[in-house]
């Protein structure tokens, strides 16, 4: 296995990981020269191969794709058992009844006639012409292998890009014209299988064993097989095609027989396609990119896409390859929810692929084929788990008896949390892939370290909700999510005061977490201060958080925007704080409009309570009132509408809360978002500027991407009202510690 790799070294151009091969190609379904040597060749510096017996005019089938290779200084070793050429089929069977039989010394003049037998038909005189020029200028060197008996009838070949990886290939091929051509083309039928050095462990070791024994080859041989460069007589054959004198005079010859994918503008990018209940389904162009740009990153990174791309399929087809050579691939997943989402996908993606479940209703340690799938064999199987059912002692000791597993984390922010970081911390994943719509955890340095160094710094590909992409590469304009993939959006927003009582109560917290800072300074600092010390501050800054999260202008506002802004037939998400206040706001509302659907939704319901709610709210319009168990894993495409209660100052449940409104759905044109912003009556409260800050700059980000972004107006004058630069905070995602539990 190769060395890890520089981020420069892989992103480099030239190199064969910006090419995905697939596992085996044959003459009947594949376009050799287009879909294997051409990318090969335009990737790498060396091409070594060797063969039962090669024909000049191979090299017209490759034409000028080996031409610009070897102007740009890339090298062919060819070994080959020379072979008479036979005209007929008649006559090839009673070569092949002959072959074996001829002395050493017929051997060695195969090659000689074989060069003179070509120089009869006048369309090989270009072939020859540029073999001959290959060998001259040091591009090519050519060797032939005899054998005292028998003749010399192995077929393999190895790329070789500048940076140390290479793609060995091995099959019933020879380097001749009819081994790479299509049938219909009256080629033969061939066949050959690839391996990369950057591959599994399996598939490493092929690559390598075919390195090694051709470089036993050109060192003169093995025990029963001899090699020797051309000899005199042979080049001096070749010397007399001399109607080209450069490589540049071959080109007009070459572009007749083979014009350059390359520079025909194709891109060499692996063919990702799946049949799913019978329909052929591939990625969208702009889903491709994150695939290359993951495998480019030597198969780990993060990927960040917002809701209603595509990260699941996305995910798969990234993995597909690994799965098939046999590797065990872990998905773990932060909920119950996600953990069926996934396996319904998982088994139509992958049907033939055993999948173990592991959380939720699914007992894993009863499983009786559990051991099937921490064997170390090529196999494909798919782990599917929760990430608390994963960090168990039980599972860890279990995954832990596995070799070199294949990690994919879905909402991977929450694989950093103190609980789940666990099986970061003891299980070793070579390739990950992480996906999630908000990277970064918030307030969880040491989380996000981890994450980071498990995922990398940045996501390697980054698709925000106000992006645009490409369906096809061919596109010539980028179209907006908003719109395609995610239904357009109007962002409204009210505004609510604390009450006087609740205004004490934070001045009265505010005096105390003053006094508690001047008497302890060491307590800012983390570092420097006891735990418990941090613990007495953080306490303070929670119990002050929960006054503005339960603030009781807030179930009056629902109420009004349920009846100022509500359409009937709508149905709409309220997202709350607690418990307390999803009843308060769900019995206002219900006292209000009688005649409107109110339901409640959290975690304490039994998930076939859940069930029964999320079904009913599927078929009749109204409202659901919940907590934050809403915010991952739970599609209702059919919402159109959201209000948003609770306060948070993290980016990643405010979009997700976001994402979950803004799903496409049949008859669904554009979604209501209205966001419930508190604010002090003065503006002039220093105390509550991180406040202000944070509760703008959330409003800021849900405003620029809304059709109604002429909002953002309205927001930048309170924004100067209260003295705070909304443009700024929103793009560092200003979020302070006082408000978060």
């Amino acid at each position: 296995m190769n060395e890890k790799m520089t981020k420069e070294q892989v992103n480099s151009e030239s190199n064969l990981r910006n090419f995905e091969p697939k596992p085996e190609y044959n003459t009947e379904d594949n376009k050799i020269i287009r879909d294997f040597y051409s990318p090969c060749l335009a990737l790498s510096k060396g091409y070594d191969r060797a063969v039962g017996y090669f024909r000049a005019n191979i090299y017209r089938e490759m034409g000028e794709d080996l031409l610009n290779y070897a102007k740009r200084g890339g090298k062919v070793r060819l070994v080959c058992s020379p072979d008479i050429p036979e005209p007929d089929e008649g006559a090839a069977r009673e070569g092949y009844e002959s072959r074996g039989k001829r002395s050493g010394q017929e051997q060695e003049i195969t090659l000689l006639y074989i060069l003179i037998e070509m120089s009869k038909d006048p369309k090989e005189a270009d072939c020859l012409n540029m073999l001959r020029l290959l060998i001259e200028k040091g591009s090519m060197e050519l060797y032939v292998a005899t054998r005292l008996k028998g003749i010399y009838h192995r077929k393999m070949g190895v790329f070789y890009d500048s940076i140390g990886n290479y793609i060995a290939f091995s099959g019933s091929g020879n380097e001749t014209q009819r081994a790479v051509s299509s049938i219909e083309d009256w080629g033969n039928d061939e066949e050959f299988d690839v391996y990369r050095s950057w591959g599994s462990e399996f598939e490493a070791h092929k690559a390598e064993t075919k390195v090694r024994y051709f470089k036993k080859l050109i060192s003169g041989g093995s025990k029963y097989t001899k090699v020797r460069p051309i000899n005199e007589i042979e080049r001096e054959e070749l010397a007399k095609y001399r109607s080209h004198l450069t490589l540049e005079d071959c080109k007009a010859g070459a572009m007749a027989r083979n014009p350059s994918p390359v520079q025909n503008k194709e891109k060499f990018h692996p063919i990702y396609e799946v049949k799913i209940d019978g329909q052929k389904i591939s990625p969208f162009y702009y889903q491709t990119q994150a695939i290359e740009a993951w495998k480019k990153n030597d198969y780990v990174g993060m990927l960040s896409m917002a809701t209603g791309t595509g990260k699941t399929y996305t995910a798969l087809f990234a993995i597909s390859d690994l799965v098939k050579q046999g590797r065990l691939v872990v998905i773990l997943v932060p909920s119950k929810i996600l953990l069926e989402q996934w396996y319904e996908i998982v088994s139509k993606f992958f049907p033939k692929v055993p999948i173990l479940m592991a959380g939720g209703r699914h007992n894993w340690k009863e499983n009786s084929m559990k051991r099937v799938f921490i064997s170390n064999i090529a196999q494909p199987r798919i782990i599917i788990a929760t990430m608390a059912t994963a960090t168990s002692e039980d599972f860890i000791a279990f995954l832990g008896q596995a070799k070199n597993p294949i990690l994919v984390a879905d909402e991977a922010h929450r694989i950093g949390s103190p609980v789940f970081r666990r099986i970061l911390q003891n299980i070793s994943f070579k390739e990950r892939l992480g996906l999630s719509a908000t990277p970064e955890r918030l307030f969880d340095d040491e989380g996000n370290l981890l994450i980071q160094s498990t995922f990398g710094a940045t996501p390697v590909y980054n698709l925000p909700i106000g992006g645009s992409v490409k369906l096809s590469e061919e596109d010539e304009e980028e179209i907006p999510i908003l719109g395609k993939f995610l239904t357009r959006y109007h962002y409204g927003f009210e505004i609510v005061h604390l009450n006087n009582e609740e205004q004490e109560r934070w001045d009265e917290i505010t005096a105390k977490i003053k006094k508690y800072i001047a008497s302890n300074p060491s307590c800012l600092d983390k570092m420097g201060t006891s735990k418990k010390g941090i613990e007495k501050l953080e306490l303070l800054y929670i119990n002050r958080a929960r006054i503005l999260k339960k603030a009781q202008g807030k179930v009056e506002c629902a109420c009004k925007s349920i009846s100022k802004i509500y359409k009937p037939g709508s149905r709409w998400i309220i997202y709350c704080e607690d418990e307390n206040q999803m009843n308060s706001v769900a019995e206002a509302i219900r006292k209000m409009h009688k005649d409107l659907a109110v339901l409640t939704y959290h975690s304490n319901m039994g998930s076939a309570e859940r069930e029964r709610a999320i079904t009913y709210f599927e078929q009749h319009p109204g409202v659901i009132v919940s907590i934050r168990c809403l915010d991952e894993g739970v599609d209702i495409p059919v919402v159109d509408g959201a209000l948003i209660l609770a306060s948070s100052t993290n980016p990643r449940q405010y979009i997700q809360r976001r994402g979950r409104v803004l799903r496409k759905a049949k008859g669904k044109r554009i979604a209501t978002i209205v966001d419930v912003l508190i604010l002090p009556e003065k503006p002039d409260d220093d105390d509550f500027m991180p406040v202000i800050r944070s509760e703008l700059s959330r409003a800021w980000n849900f405003a620029k991407n809304a059709e109604n972004s002429e909002i953002t107006h309205e927001l930048w004058k309170i924004g100067n009202k209260y003295g705070a630069d909304l443009i700024t905070d929103e793009e560092i995602a200003l979020s302070d510690e006082i408000l978060e539990e």
